[in-house]
């Protein structure tokens, strides 16, 4: 069986070069610190908090994953955290928090009675009194068993599109919370991240720790996928550098290179550049639906300021611009959506794009001939 997946969060026995970001993160839980974890999608964020909440649960607190990706109300918002709080926790700490969901679920959304709706500011605010119930139940979880609670948020920016004033509702509760909880806000849309927690307008400003993820580094990297060849009668040959010359450290896209790489090469046999550059074309056919999607949705500016990125000029780069008729402040405003979007990342003051197959796409590498 193929040793490498790509297509969806890996168990934390498969996490690569994650270990001091994961002692950090229960570090700061195990202190009462929130903390706050940032990466472009597809970089492993998921994959790294289902190991800090498996790390977490063996130092003894309670820990409650909490996804955000689809809330679009306060509603979606309280039965997301509720059936969160069902699914994570076992025992005696599930016990506590089914108990204490039940005596709040019936918080009155529909005052006038069953089958009496509520519209307007009315719904409004029943939602948002049901909501700050159920986000304080780490203090009845605390209470029923001395437990503190990690609760995570995953896909934290989500929660503007649930509501403008939700951080504020949040915070109201939270802050209460300073033996019973701890909380760790993931997100991948990195602008979002910055706009919720370095604003000083914003409730949450300053109230946890920021924790980015890098690229991975070669060494664990080249171990890990090397190791799995051998340990599947397979060598990675010179492929091996190859795939961490493309990968760039990311993640999902080293795996996914990694996994193409071993279908191509035979038991026994050894991977050696063809098989990698067969491998590479067929990693960017599977991606190019995606990378359309994303370069279809881009104004004129920002997708000239890939092209020139894809070049290997620096964003700004005026002769480029020039051609495209594109103004050098209108791109560095579009370079910095782009870096916002998690689409670019700023490395110590070299611009570069974050999905290591998007400058094949936008430098039309990837062509495939019919």
């Amino acid at each position: 069986m193929n040793p490498f997946v790509y297509s969806h969060p890996v168990p934390p026995a498969d996490l690569v070069d994650r270990e001091e970001e994961t002692a950090a993160l229960v570090g700061l839980a195990e202190g009462g610190h929130a903390a706050r974890l940032s990466a472009p999608r597809r970089y492993g964020k998921t994959s790294l908090l289902r190991k800090v909440k498996e790390d977490a649960e063996h130092a003894g607190m309670a820990c409650v994953y909490v996804d955000l990706t689809r809330v679009v109300s306060l509603a979606d918002v309280a039965d997301v955290i509720e059936e969160s709080y069902r699914r994570s926790l076992q025992g005696p700490l599930r016990r506590a928090a089914v108990l204490a969901i039940r005596s709040v679920s019936n918080v009155a959304v529909r005052p006038g009675g069953v089958g009496v709706e509520l519209s307007g500011g009315a719904a409004k605010d029943a939602a948002a009194r049901r909501l700050r119930q159920v986000l304080d139940l780490p203090l009845r979880v605390h209470g029923a068993t001395g437990t503190r609670t990690l609760v995570i948020f995953d896909e934290f920016q989500e929660l503007l599109r649930a509501g403008e004033d939700l951080d504020g509702l949040l915070r109201s509760r939270i802050q209460h919370h300073t033996t019973e909880a701890s909380y760790l806000y993931a997100g991948s849309h990195p602008g979002l991240m910055q706009q919720l927690f370095a604003t000083e307008e914003r409730p949450l400003f300053g109230q946890a720790r920021p924790i980015a993820l890098t690229p991975l580094r070669d060494e664990d990297l080249g171990a890990f996928v090397a190791e799995r060849f051998e340990a599947t009668g397979r060598d990675a040959g010179e492929a091996l550098e190859r795939l961490l010359d493309v990968a760039g450290g990311h993640p999902q896209r080293a795996m996914m290179l990694a996994h193409h790489t071993w279908e191509r090469t035979e038991p026994g046999g050894t991977a050696d550049a063809a098989i990698f550059a067969a491998a590479l074309g067929v990693a960017q056919a599977e991606a190019r639906d995606a990378l359309q999607a994303l370069w279809d949705r881009l104004p004129h500016s920002e997708r000239v300021v890939l092209s020139t990125v894809a070049a290997g000029r620096p964003p700004l780069n005026a002769r480029a611009l020039e051609l495209a008729e594109v103004g050098k402040t209108t791109a560095r405003v579009a370079r910095d959506r782009l870096i916002a979007a998690g689409v670019l990342a700023d490395r110590d003051g070299a611009i570069a794009f974050t999905d290591p197959l998007l400058p094949y796409f936008v430098g039309g590498l990837d062509r495939v001939e019919d």
